[in-house]
C-alpha cells in the first residue's frame, strides 16, 4: 500500500523521520529532505516512514541473516555481508540490518497489491567447494586448508552414555524464528518472519530432534528461553549465559546444537526456498555452521574438534539422505561453540518454506545425529 502524507502532517513526522535517518543514512539525507518543496517533503518522509514499517515488522538470522549486534560478542559470532557470501548459480545469501524489534505472529492476509508482494524461488542448492564426492565444505577461511577425508578419520571428541544424565543440549539463540504458513510463490513483505508461539517457531524444529535422541535413550535436554524477545540485539550474549548455566548445572552434556532458520534473498528481493524432496516429500534443505580459529583470536581453542563433529553430522545424513543438506559453512566465527567440543549452529530451511517442511528435515537430521552419537558410545 502507498502511503503519503499531506504537509501539514509531515512537520508531525519529523522527528520520527529523524529518528530513522539517524540509524541508516547519512546526515546529509535530513539537510536534503528539509530543502525540498512541502509537497515533496511530506512524500519523501513517507518513504521514509514505510521503510520504518518494514524494517520493524522483521528481524533476520544466521548463515545469512546474523546481525552485526552492538554487544561484546560481535566480533566473535556475528556475520558480515562479505563472511556470507554463500552463493549459488541462482542466490545469494544476505545480510540485513536491522533494528530491535517485536516479534509477532505471523499473518496468513494477503498483500492487497502486486508491491506488497516479493517472489519465492523453490530450488534444490546444490553441492559446491572443497569435497572427498560426498561431503562439501564452503570453506570461508583463507588461512586453512581442509582435508575432509583425514577429519573423518577422526571421532568425535565425546563418550556418550545411556543414562540418567544429560548428555545433549539443544538451544534456539534465535528462538523467534518462523516459517510461512503455506508453500507459496510468492510472500508478503510485511508479513513478520517471527513469533513467540513455540508451536509455530524454531522451537517445534527443536523439539522433534529432542524426541528422537530421547526415544534413542540419549538424554537430551530442550531449552526454549527466548533469548531474540523482547530484545533482539545480545541474542548470543543471552544464549551463552543459558548454555553455560546448563552446563554447570549438567556437567554430562558434551554435545550443544543451537538450531535456527535461515533466509536467503537475492538483490531483487526474490527469497530461495531451499527445498528437495525425500521418499516423494517436500523437505526444508539443511546447512551446518562450525567455526574456525587458525589465527587464534576468537578464544575458540576447541574449533577443530567441533569440525570434526561436524563433518561427521555430514557425512551420515550425505549417506542417510544425500540431498537433504546444503554444503558446511566453515567460517571465521564461533556462535558460542567455543563452551563445548562439539557444538554446532543447523539452520532448516528459510523463512520461506514452511514449517512441516522443517519438521520433516528434522526428523531426518535427528536420525542421523542419534547414529553418530551411538557410535560415539
Amino acid at each position: 500500500m502507498e502511503h503519503k502524507l499531506s504537509s501539514a502532517n509531515a512537520k508531525k513526522s519529523i522527528k520520527s523521520a529523524i529518528k530513522i535517518i539517524l540509524t541508516g543514512a547519512a546526515i546529509s539525507a535530513i539537510i536534503a529532505v528539509f530543502t525540498m518543496p512541502s509537497d515533496d517533503m511530506a512524500n519523501a518522509l513517507s518513504k521514509i516512514l514505510l521503510f520504518s514499517i518494514q524494517v520493524q515488522s522483521s528481524g533476520f538470522d544466521t548463515g545469512g541473516e546474523l546481525l552485526a549486534n552492538n554487544n561484546k560478542e560481535t566480533a566473535k559470532n556475528a556475520v558480515s555481508p562479505a563472511d556470507v557470501a554463500v552463493k549459488t548459480a541462482a542466490a545469494t545469501t544476505t545480510t540485513t540490518a536491522a533494528t530491535t524489534t517485536q516479534a509477532t505472529k505471523a499473518t496468513t492476509t494477503a498483500p492487497q497489491k502486486d508491491a506488497d508482494r516479493g517472489a519465492v524461488r523453490e530450488e534444490k542448492i546444490k553441492n559446491a567447494g572443497v569435497n572427498n564426492g560426498k561431503v562439501y565444505v564452503n570453506n570461508a577461511n583463507k588461512n586453512y586448508k581442509l582435508d575432509i577425508n583425514k577429519i573423518l578419520k577422526q571421532k568425535p571428541d565425546c563418550k556418550i552414555k545411556k543414562n540418567d544424565q544429560y548428555q545433549v543440549l539443544i538451544v534456539h539463540t534465535h528462538t523467534t524464528e518462523c516459517y510461512a504458513d503455506s508453500d507459496s510463490d510468492w510472500y508478503d513483505k510485511g508479513a513478520s518472519v517471527r513469533t513467540t508461539d513455540k508451536s509455530k517457531n524454531i522451537v517445534a524444529v527443536g523439539e522433534i530432534i529432542s524426541d528422537i535422541l530421547n526415544e534413542e535413550g540419549i538424554k537430551t535436554l530442550h531449552v526454549t528461553t527466548l533469548h531474540d524477545y523482547p530484545k533482539y540485539n545480545g541474542s548470543y550474549d543471552r544464549a551463552e549465559e543459558t548454555i553455560s548455566g546448563y552446563l554447570k548445572k549438567y556437567p554430562s552434556i558434551q554435545v550443544v546444537i543451537d538450531v535456527h532458520r535461515d533466509s536467503i534473498t537475492r538483490d531483487d528481493g526474490t527469497k530461495i526456498k531451499p527445498t528437495t524432496t525425500i521418499n516423494n516429500k517436500k523437505a526444508a534443505q539443511v546447512m551446518i555452521i562450525t567455526g574456525c580459529d587458525v589465527d587464534k583470536t576468537l578464544d575458540f581453542p576447541n574449533w577443530e574438534k567441533n569440525l570434526r563433529f561436524a563433518l561427521q553430522l555430514q557425512n551420515q545424513m550425505a549417506s542417510d539422505y544425500p540431498t537433504l543438506a546444503r554444503p558446511v559453512y566453515f567460517a571465521p566465527r564461533r556462535y558460542n561453540m567455543h563452551l563445548t567440543k562439539n557444538s554446532l549452529l543447523v539452520e532448516f530451511g528459510t523463512d520461506v518454506n514452511t514449517l512441516e517442511e522443517a519438521k520433516y528435515s528434522a526428523q531426518m537430521v535427528g536420525k542421523s545425529l542419534r547414529d553418530v552419537l551411538l557410535k560415539c558410545m
